[in-house]
């Protein structure tokens, strides 16, 4: 089989004969993201709210985990494909974005955590204020419990983040935009930074990761959350 050369749809792309030996082309395609998949290897601040200082811990002390598969992967590619059309949407509706994927970053005793925004915008209908902006994509069941719950209630993980990055760039206001990939309806909410609660929550991390594994979250090995954990071969050998 040739290998794929470099193209209009990617570069650095995987030899496929080198990966599988297979009659399904599907199969081959959830490898092709396998192979190419480079896995984070730290703790970044996307994943630095997760409710369990032990997977915090795992993750900055460089455990792998569980394998993320192809179908995952494609889903997540499909998310990033998505939310650069919503970026789009906006830009055409007069809102200007800029800092796009812009790094930041927080240092405590030696510890770093990095991550990077989707943009701030400035031009929104509901405020002359630059927002930070964050946007992600949801399936329906998961946007039902938003319009149920709001932003900051439906995941922990997502509010830290936006509160970490808004921080970061010395933003008092963050709007997300969220995409509905069952039927298209966009959701939009403004929220003002909460600057003392995401300053204590950062510190929490910090000290949790720097000092010896914290205890398990999860009360026992046949916990549904541990089940679902990418360390949950780690935790509980």
């Amino acid at each position: 089989m040739m290998a794929i050369s470099d193209n209009k749809y990617g570069t650095n792309m995987t030899n496929l004969a080198e990966v599988i030996n297979e009659t399904s082309t599907v199969k081959a395609v959830d490898l092709a993201y396998e192979a190419n998949r480079a896995e984070r290897s730290h703790l970044g601040l996307s994943q630095a709210g997760h409710k369990c200082h032990r997977y915090c811990w795992y993750k900055h002390h460089g455990y792998q985990g569980k394998p993320i598969d192809g179908r995952i992967l494609r889903l997540f590619q499909m998310g990033n494909l998505v939310e650069k059309q919503m970026m789009f949407d906006l830009a055409q509706a007069g809102v200007s974005i800029t800092q796009d994927q812009h790094n930041v970053s927080f240092d405590y005793n030696g510890i770093t955590l990095k991550g990077h925004i989707d943009g701030v915008v400035n031009g929104l209908i509901e405020s002359s204020k630059p927002h930070l902006f964050e946007c992600k994509t949801m399936n329906d069941k998961g946007f039902k419990k938003l319009l149920k719950d709001g932003y900051e209630s439906y995941n922990e993980q997502y509010r830290f983040q936006i509160h970490a990055y808004a921080l970061a760039m010395d933003l008092k206001n963050i709007f997300v935009l969220v995409y509905n990939k069952n039927d298209s309806t966009l959701y939009q909410e403004r929220i003002k930074l909460n600057k003392d609660w995401i300053i204590d929550r950062l510190q929490d991390v910090f000290v949790a990761i720097s000092k010896n594994i914290p205890e398990r979250t999860c009360p026992r090995v046949d916990h549904w959350e541990a089940k679902w954990c990418d360390f949950y071969g780690e935790c509980f050998k």
